[in-house]
């Protein structure tokens, strides 16, 4: 009587047959699948062994930031680390710039020229980097000078000893003191002088009254003497064109910001603002005497 394998359909001629097939036959070896990846193995032993030592199941520890997977926690606190993109930012809020530590971020804050604290003028907008710089510059600065002031004349001096020099000396303090302007207009007797009147109409009046012709020598002398008395006026009004102080004032008549340091830059840029240079200043606004209230 034979005896068949159920498995495969094999027929054996004893039971003893059949069961060697069934224990030495690789197709009727117990199967023992590893669920992860449909790998079989013939014993327990070796699906252990298969998944202690594969990579594809070895315990995954995840960076959540990078994605970067690590086969032990230790090697995912080494990524954590040493990696750049994972390392402590620092930011400065001023500039965007970010720093590996707080050291540096405060080295940049110290030391970058964008962060420095600065110390401004309200007077002149000029800014310093420090306390005692700015202070140096009010000290020093003839625009900051400590300023006296006339208030007859509108004028101001550096000092208490230089006002009271102007006060002594100045003819437009002295009582019925005859300016440039009226000893020039006055010179002609017949000439009905009228002070109030600004100088250019004044001449105007004057040349219709003698009957001057054009480019005669009558004419000329009087322009020229009226242009000397013009050019004395002003420098009885607002000082000599070597006094600082006085150039301060006929710069802030025309709206100069900030004031010039010298003299000579004070001329310069008088000349540019006005376009006809200093001495025509009392042409365009008028009257002499009323420059005053422009200062």
């Amino acid at each position: 009587m034979s005896s068949r394998c159920i498995l495969c359909d094999r027929s054996f001629v004893s039971d003893e047959s059949l069961q060697q097939h069934l224990r030495d036959s690789p197709v009727h070896a117990p199967s023992y699948d590893c669920d992860d990846c449909d790998r079989s193995f013939d014993s327990e032993e070796a699906l252990k062994q298969h998944l202690r030592d594969s990579p594809a199941h070895a315990p995954s520890f995840d960076c959540e930031t990078c994605d970067r997977s690590f086969g032990n926690e230790q090697a995912l606190q080494q990524h954590l680390r040493d990696s750049p993109v994972h390392a402590p930012s620092h930011d400065c809020d001023d500039c965007d710039r970010s720093f590996d530590s707080e050291q540096a971020l405060e080295q940049h804050l110290r030391d970058s020229p964008a962060h420095a604290p600065s110390f401004e003028c309200e007077d002149c907008d000029r800014s310093f980097s420090s306390e005692e710089a700015l202070e140096q510059h009010l000290r020093d600065s003839p625009a900051h000078a400590p300023s006296f002031e006339c208030k007859d004349c509108d004028r101001s001096f550096g000092s208490e000893e230089a006002l009271e020099q102007h006060l002594r000396d100045s003819r437009i303090h002295q009582q019925d003191t005859e300016t440039p302007l009226d000893v020039f207009f006055r010179s002609f007797p017949m000439f009905d002088y009228d002070p109030s009147l600004p100088p250019a109409t004044s001449y105007t009046n004057l040349r219709r009254h003698e009957r001057w012709r054009r480019s005669s020598a009558t004419s000329d002398d009087a322009w020229n003497r009226y242009q000397d008395a013009l050019q004395s006026e002003l420098h009885m009004w607002y000082g000599a064109e070597n006094n600082l102080t006085a150039w301060y004032a006929l710069c802030r008549a025309i709206g100069v910001k900030p004031l010039p340091k010298t003299c000579e830059q004070c001329e310069e840029v008088g000349d540019r603002a006005t376009k006809f240079g200093r001495f025509i200043l009392t042409r365009i606004i008028g009257c002499t005497k009323d420059t005053r209230q422009y200062c």
